[in-house]
């Protein structure tokens, strides 16, 4: 167990009470009884999309900007992570990939038509996956002809690429990297996850714990801001060894820290490994309550070493250094492109998932069609609740903003929930923003789902105690 020898006693004292918090919050009504997670990435989530043809999907659609985010995504992987909860493509061979690119060049070219655009003027840019870096260099430079080639980047304020480390090692690596930089790549998201060797097989990674230094440290070489991604709560993560993985984080010196609390419930097509462990008696999970505390321990060890949270989960040193990409598309709510199989166009008004089926997007694509599989336009309730709940999830609501976008003054529409957030400590409020308390930042997943219509809630009714806070009392909307 961990003692002021280990960890600074204000550190261990405030991960108590953050447990203590997190109880409350269980018996106010804002978390589901058994204090299971569920990520607020989207409204709606991504289990909850109704089916949509492509042919209807821009039918009215009057753009409101002259530039998006943008999205590509790279579905290949060399082994199934064991928390993975996506429908990635397993054991590819270059030919595979090959016809891969073909069929994304050709959505682009399909996608760019049917918005009648020659070119997309970039604001920020997200190559993801999957594994994006799993392809050959020569691959990669004929991805960023295609890509940039369709790309209008004058305006742009970032290009980000997650990959693994292991694709950043050797010969290819550093061609990977020189490619990506020469196309104008700064930012890596660079998904360690662990520095234990253990536990990294475990998660069924293909790197180990050197593998890891050694890409952060070409990356930072070559010039890249660097961002390195740590999942808090996996089993067998004693307390003592999560203190000396972020400890490991720390002495890294990168720009960005992530910490991702284990995602254990499925959240898309796909139900990862994890999920068995779950749903087993006996399983070796490590508790909710531990779960807690291991965050609250990594937040105390990044505030003490000078990292602060930009964004929900995001921790830098720098205030400028975060996902421009993730804060442009869910908290100011700009347009979003997607691209590739499973990827998300999400715009003012509405949103389109593609297929998770790599035949199913192959064949649209010869079809000349968009390879649309779900989606919607939105009803006004829920441009409502998602303009306040990702902005808030994400790191602040700015009022104009709100009201720019729906006519209404989110006190008007939320005032009621406004007010009983801020009585318990979860948030704060002045003429401009709403914006999470530190004790808010925490439970920011659960915040934004304090917003949701009930039939959007991850949790069924009975999974709530009848509290104050509880998101299906109280949910409609105001005006």
């Amino acid at each position: 167990m961990l003692n002021e020898e280990i960890v600074d006693p204000t550190i261990l004292e405030n991960a108590r009470r953050t447990v203590g918090d997190f109880h409350h919050l269980i018996d106010s009504g804002l978390i589901n009884k058994d204090g299971e997670f569920f990520p607020s990435l989207m409204y709606p989530t991504m289990m909850q999309y109704p089916p949509m043809k492509a042919e209807g999907f821009l039918d009215g659609y009057v753009p409101h900007e002259d530039s998006s985010c943008v999205y590509v995504h790279f579905p290949f992987c060399m082994m199934r992570c064991a928390f993975c909860h996506f429908p990635n493509v397993l054991g590819s061979t270059e030919g595979d990939k090959d016809v891969y690119l073909d069929h994304l060049e050709k959505e682009m070219d399909i996608s760019m038509s049917r918005f009648g655009v020659s070119r997309v003027k970039a604001r920020s840019i997200l190559l993801g996956g999957g594994t994006p870096t799993f392809i050959s260099p020569a691959q990669m430079k004929r991805f960023f002809n295609f890509f940039t080639a369709r790309m209008d980047m004058t305006a742009m304020t970032q290009f980000s690429c997650d990959t693994s480390p292991f694709f950043l090692l050797g010969y290819e690596g550093r061609e990977r990297l020189k490619i990506m930089r020469d196309a104008g790549v700064r930012r890596l998201a660079i998904g360690v996850q662990a520095f234990s060797d253990p536990i990294l097989k475990k998660m069924a990674r293909h790197h180990n714990t050197a593998d890891s230094l050694r890409a952060i440290s070409m990356a930072k070489e070559m010039g890249f801001k660097v961002n390195l991604e740590l999942i808090c709560g996996y089993p067998g993560e004693t307390p003592e060894l999560w203190v000396d993985m972020v400890r490991q984080a720390l002495r890294c010196e990168v720009d960005e820290i992530i910490i991702y609390r284990l995602k254990i419930l499925p959240m898309g097509v796909h139900t990862g490994a994890i999920y068995s462990l779950f749903d087993s008696r006996g399983n070796p999970l490590i508790t909710n309550d531990e779960q807690i505390r291991l965050k609250a321990v990594a937040i105390g060890l990044l505030e003490q070493n000078g990292y602060h949270e930009t964004m929900s989960r995001f921790f830098s040193k720098t205030p400028a250094d975060y996902s421009y990409y993730m804060s442009d598309w869910m908290g100011g709510q700009h347009d979003n492109l997607g691209f590739g199989l499973y990827s998300m166009t999400m715009l003012r008004d509405r949103f389109s998932q593609n297929t998770p089926d790599l035949k199913e997007y192959y064949a649209a694509i010869e079809s000349g069609k968009m390879p649309i599989k779900t989606g919607a336009i939105r009803t006004r309730d829920q441009q409502l609740r998602r303009n306040i709940s990702m902005p808030l999830k994400n790191m602040h609501l700015l009022k104009k903003q709100f009201r720019d976008i729906t006519g209404a003054d989110p006190g008007a529409v939320f005032g009621k929930k406004i007010q009983l957030l801020k009585d318990h400590g979860l948030l704060q409020e002045d003429a401009e923003y709403l914006k999470l308390t530190k004790l808010g930042r925490f439970f920011a997943d659960e915040i934004a789902q304090f917003f949701c219509h009930p039939d959007l809630l991850p949790f069924k009714k009975d999974k709530y105690k009848d509290g104050p806070l509880n998101p299906y009392v109280g949910y409609e909307t105001e005006a």
